[in-house]
């Protein structure tokens, strides 16, 4: 959102981009792929009654370490997968940490692996528009358990795109990816 800003007033005081900065800049386009899962096919059912869990901080490192801010969202209800809650909080100017709750029991959940999603160079904010999230590089639904990491990976550059994660059985499962391929003018 920042760096859409920016571009913005840049644009709007003369100022443009050289053309080879243009290209190292990641678009919606650059992550189009007809292949990728749908929040359509992963939908779920969410239960009728209210949820108000006690956070198990046992369940994960990340929960001791960030309970204050996921007591916070498990306060917001559910927002994915019928009775789950997207955590995301920063980690930086244009970084993101998140975990995912389980509003029946309070456990966390975490995806091995994946620590920040980043997006210094992504000007992807209309990516899927049909899932907003909750954040610039999240995209889910509250009928779905289909969860959409739009970014860098990890502040690795070889790890930029977008990462399709399944929730099954309260574990996150890596499913789909469409990696950026740029080749940009030295």
């Amino acid at each position: 959102m920042k760096f859409t800003l920016v571009a913005v007033v840049l644009l709007l005081v003369g100022v443009s981009f050289p053309q080879d900065q243009d290209c190292s800049v990641i678009q919606s386009k650059d992550l189009i792929d007809s292949s990728a899962p749908k929040f359509d096919d992963y939908a779920v059912t969410a239960p009728k009654r209210d949820v108000h869990p006690q956070l198990d901080v046992a369940s994960n490192p990340i929960a001791k370490t960030y309970r204050t801010v996921l007591r916070n969202e498990i306060r917001k209800g559910p927002n994915f997968a019928g009775y789950y809650r997207v955590a995301a909080w920063g980690c930086g100017s244009s970084c993101a940490m998140f975990a995912v709750v389980n509003l029946l029991s309070g456990r966390v959940i975490t995806f091995a692996g994946i620590d920040t999603v980043s997006g210094g160079n992504f000007l992807a904010d209309d990516f899927l528009p049909d899932a907003p999230g909750e954040g610039w590089g999240f995209r889910f639904r509250k009928n779905s358990n289909l969860l959409v990491l739009v970014g860098t990976l990890n502040e690795d550059e070889s790890k930029q795109g977008a990462f399709y994660l399944a929730l099954k059985h309260d574990r996150l499962i890596l499913i789909h990816q469409t990696l950026v391929k740029k080749t940009c003018p030295r």
